[in-house]
């Protein structure tokens, strides 16, 4: 019951519900269960009995209940998505994602297999040691949704500040000592112990000298942003289902943009955003170039749209090959420019090696190909690069883009229904305005779409599947952040750590052995 409330709150901390104050002693239950080293492994001889036994042990099993179960909360809008989209049904959908978890529930086991060989190598000081192995596992750990568990408090101002300097890895570490911390305080407590308080003094210096820091930078930040420039942007959203969209075809879909970019016009946009795969026709078209065109000419705005583009294979010249792409056109009327997607989403917009060749048997995976240069857009205000959609959370991608003033995010959630997804993907995106340093203005189909400012303030926000054709301010100032600079050093020290603790615990367990025999 532990375990399982340890995982169930998971998804109780993540967006729309968001109670992101529960994450601070979520752990606990678990981390206490943990502790009996009565659930230690008892080793057979080699690596294969070893890992069979740690596999088998009762810590590693509550553990792997925890993040299955919280994995497969988080992610089960994959198996709507699939159900509804594809040809796989909901039940065989279902068992994909526990599959999912399965896999990307295990690191959660062996972390919980770590508690008692750090308590009784550490004492108190585990409480430190194990949010260091945590961090690592974040790190070394391979995700298609890269959901660290310090993203989740990208709403809670002052202590989201310390993505800045560490990124969300920082809050992950803070968040499990704490949960650590107080899992040592109730254990000892139970045994009639003392406090281990050079531990515990510690974590609580750490987590109040946060909640200080936090409040400096958002100080200062929110006075550079009070003198910064001011531009004018959209805020475009549709309230139709994707369902729906599809039934529509050509000119209806453009007449739709078209209709709510008139009510934003009225009220003098510096730059007017269209979501990803806002109209089927490429913007390149001449009808549709010459239109664009006389819109921002006589309208006095700077226009981007997401479109496809369908043009010759460089890789064969007798095939077409599509990219997803967001054109630019300037306030002369001009086609400034076209960035094209550089990271497809895998099994959305294409099938990866090794399943590429079960794309003949499933229906609504893509085809597209990955663009190859990052590009920043010139507009009258401010420059800006254009994350499309599954890009906007990942890091690599976005330090490629992280040269400009702004970030403009254009998506399309609509593809995963009034789920958790769009909110997951909000918070997911929105996390790079902190660590980067950069405002973001997140244009999505059927929403969320949002203002996101350097120091995680949320200004504008609409809900999903709701009509939006608004102006809102965006305030261009942008920082440099450690975290910009410095990376990802913090979760590599933290990796360090953890080796070093493995080798020692290695050696004392040969040393162990050596002494028995």
């Amino acid at each position: 019951m532990a375990a399982a409330f340890s995982g169930a709150v998971l998804r109780l901390v993540s967006p729309p519900i968001g109670l992101d104050w529960l994450h601070w002693f979520s752990f606990v239950p678990l981390l206490v269960a943990v502790a009996d080293p009565a659930g230690r492994p008892v080793y057979g001889e080699g690596w294969r009995g070893r890992l069979r036994a740690l596999m088998r042990s009762r810590n590693f099993r509550l553990g792997y209940l925890t993040g299955g179960l919280g994995v497969f909360l988080l992610f089960f809008w994959l198996a709507q998505t699939i159900d509804t989209f594809s040809n796989i049904p909901l039940p065989l959908a279902a068992c994909l994602i526990m599959l999912f978890a399965a896999v990307f529930g295990l690191p959660y086991g062996f972390l919980a297999a770590a508690v008692v060989p750090l308590r009784e190598r550490f004492g108190g000081w585990w409480a430190v040691v194990f949010p260091t192995v945590w961090v690592t596992a974040e790190l070394a750990q391979p995700a298609l949704f890269p959901y660290y568990q310090g993203v989740g408090q990208y709403r809670n101002p002052y202590t989201w500040q310390l993505a800045s300097v560490f990124g969300a890895y920082g809050v992950s570490w803070l968040l499990l000592a704490t949960n650590s911390a107080l899992t040592e305080v109730w254990l000892r407590r139970q045994a009639g112990a003392s406090v281990a308080w050079g531990p515990l003094g510690l974590v609580a210096a750490l987590f109040f000298g946060n909640l200080g820091f936090g409040a400096w930078r958002f100080e200062t930040v929110e006075r550079a942003l009070a003198a910064a420039p001011v531009a004018r942007v959209s805020m475009l959203q549709q309230g139709v289902t994707m369902l729906e969209r599809l039934q529509d075809r050509g000119t209806k879909v453009l007449r739709s943009w078209m209709a709510l970019t008139r009510k934003a016009a009225e009220h003098d946009p510096d730059l007017v955003v269209w979501p990803e795969g806002s109209i089927y026709n490429s913007p390149r078209d001449k009808s549709l170039q010459t239109a664009f065109g006389k819109l921002t000419k006589e309208s006095g705005f700077a226009l981007l749209v997401g479109g496809a583009t369908v043009d010759v294979d460089p890789d064969d010249p007798e095939r077409r090959a599509s990219w997803n792409s967001a054109y630019f056109f300037d306030t002369q009327g001009n086609l400034a420019g076209r960035y094209d997607k550089m990271v497809p989403m895998p099994f959305g917009e294409y099938l990866p090696w090794p399943v590429s060749y079960l794309k003949p048997f499933i229906q609504g995976v893509g085809s597209f190909r990955a663009g190859t240069e990052p590009l920043v857009f010139h507009s009258e205000k401010f420059t800006f690069s254009t994350p499309i959609c599954y890009e906007a959370i990942l890091e690599a991608q976005m330090r490629r883009l992280a040269d400009a003033d702004v970030f403009v995010n254009i998506t399309n959630d609509g593809w995963f229904g009034d789920t958790a997804a769009p909110h997951q993907h909000a918070m997911l995106s929105a996390a790079y305005a902190v660590e980067l340093g950069r405002p973001m203005l997140r244009i999505a189909y059927t929403g969320v779409s949002m203002v996101v400012e350097p120091h995680g303030v949320i200004r504008y926000e609409t809900r999903p599947y709701t009509e939006v054709a608004e102006v809102v301010e965006l305030r261009v100032a942008t920082f440099e952040t450690p975290y910009r600079t410095w990376g990802r050093t913090f979760p590599y020290v933290c990796g360090l750590v953890t080796v070093v603790v493995g080798a020692l615990e290695l050696i004392a367990a040969v040393t162990r052995r050596r002494g028995g025999a």
